[in-house]
């Protein structure tokens, strides 16, 4: 059975699908335990794909993406717990006294232009900021990934021409539960969506502490704020 399981759930090569660049969550695969519905486990070394959502991991040099996720009950990589909801892997965020959350991470990667000669920026309108350092803050600690309104250089040349710029896009959703319903809100406008009766409120709080919805951490916090109301 575990050899079945095996053959099944992590068989398809990476290189072989068409897909959006990987963007992974962690900066490095980590080792990660498997548990399945059936009460089987795994371990292996493995990342997240936050740009199509996927668990890949690498058998010797190939890499590949974990198949059939519908059977698995629990992933346990890089010092948290992920579960599968509504096609995605979702990471579980238990916060003291403020109950449990899930972040269906998805973040793409947008391209904004290039910087030509000399590093003048060419991309139109937009004030660029370059760096080749992302993250997500305190959510996902120091082991990288991204968050929206992040830029950075494709590469380097050398000689500083024609690099392309990306911005990172947040389309992450968030899962938590208030008075006994399920939300799943991907930002702002679907928070009020949700709470209709209680937009003045969620706008003037935004509004009064300076609130970044375009990153988790704005997020949760709204999310924390809706949840007094």
């Amino acid at each position: 059975m575990r050899k079945y399981l095996i053959v099944i759930l992590l068989a398809v090569c990476a290189t072989a699908m068409a897909q959006e660049k990987r963007i992974y969550f962690f900066a490095d695969f980590q080792k990660t335990t498997i548990l399945y519905k059936n009460g089987a486990k795994n371990v292996t070394n493995a990342n997240y794909d936050v740009a199509n959502r996927k668990v890949m991991f690498m058998q010797g040099e190939q890499l590949m993406e974990l198949l059939a996720p519908e059977t698995i009950d629990t992933l346990y990589m890089g010092g948290s717990r992920w579960i599968y909801k509504d096609k995605q892997f979702c990471e579980v965020v238990d916060r003291e006294g403020r109950g449990r959350l899930l972040i269906g991470w998805h973040i793409t990667k947008v391209h904004e232009g290039y910087v030509g000669a000399y590093g003048t920026s060419q991309v139109p309108s937009r004030k660029v900021q370059l760096t080749d350092q992302f993250g997500m803050g305190e959510i996902a600690g120091n082991t990288g990934g991204m968050y929206n309104g992040s830029f950075g250089v494709n590469q380097y040349d050398g000689n500083g021409s024609n690099l392309d710029v990306w911005r990172t896009k947040n389309q992450s959703t968030y899962y938590f539960t208030k008075d006994g319903r399920e939300y799943g809100v991907k930002g702002m406008k679907s928070v009020l969506k949700a709470f209709p009766t209680k937009k003045n409120e969620i706008k003037q709080y935004v509004r009064d502490n300076d609130i970044d919805t375009l990153t988790a951490e704005g997020m949760l916090q709204v999310i924390d704020y809706v949840m007094t109301l």
